[in-house]
């Protein structure tokens, strides 16, 4: 903050392999790492107008959850901790968002939920993106990204993405939120095949 920085992405972060899940240190939350940011800022004098908090939200849970209320307790809690938009982790099928949306917003959440979509251009980021999220395995993708070419299985990725978004849109989502991981030309095509660019 003594830099001018004033846009957060406060994740808990995940642990690592053969590490416990309980997470050690003063800040046991993501919530607690929201309040902490806001704090900070006005003890240096800023006025809570020039920050913007982002928190991660979970459209099918978190893969620690007991249940999607309990994703939805949370967003709760970091938005009452001064969260001021969440931004989805990946997932694959537009009427996910939409459900987890109307749930959050039935149960007080009031700040935007961005959709987090990533272009999935190999069936080796597929596997990896269902490892670490715990997401269902999405065939109709699966089947696509299964052709031979690469180029064609790059393609297939693209248009899935590009689809999801125009979906996304039409269904007044309030933003997206893509990950690039490094492939900007994936997100620029996604974009524009998506007419948004």
């Amino acid at each position: 903050m003594d830099e001018g920085i004033t846009d957060f992405l406060a994740l808990r972060g995940d642990p690592q392999p053969g590490m416990p899940l309980e997470p050690k240190g003063e800040l046991k939350t993501s919530s607690e790492l929201v309040q902490l940011i806001s704090q900070v800022h006005k003890e240096r004098g800023n006025s809570r107008s020039g920050l913007n908090v982002a928190v991660a939200t979970f459209p099918n849970g978190h893969p620690d959850s007991d249940s999607i209320s309990q994703d939805i307790q949370a967003l709760l809690a970091k938005q009452n901790a001064g969260a001021d938009y969440a931004i989805t982790q990946v997932f694959f099928f537009a009427a996910d968002y939409v459900k987890f949306v109307k749930l959050a917003k039935d149960a007080g959440v009031t700040i935007p939920i961005l959709p987090g979509i990533m272009p999935v251009t190999s069936m080796q980021r597929l596997n990896r993106v269902i490892e670490l999220t715990g997401e269902k395995n999405p065939e109709g993708l699966a089947k696509l990204l299964g052709v031979t070419s690469k180029d064609d299985a790059k393609q297939a990725g693209i248009d899935w993405a590009a689809n999801l978004v125009s979906e996304l849109v039409n269904e007044a989502a309030p933003g997206v939120h893509l990950y690039a991981f490094n492939q900007h030309e994936s997100v620029t095509q996604v974009l524009q095949r998506a007419g948004i660019r």
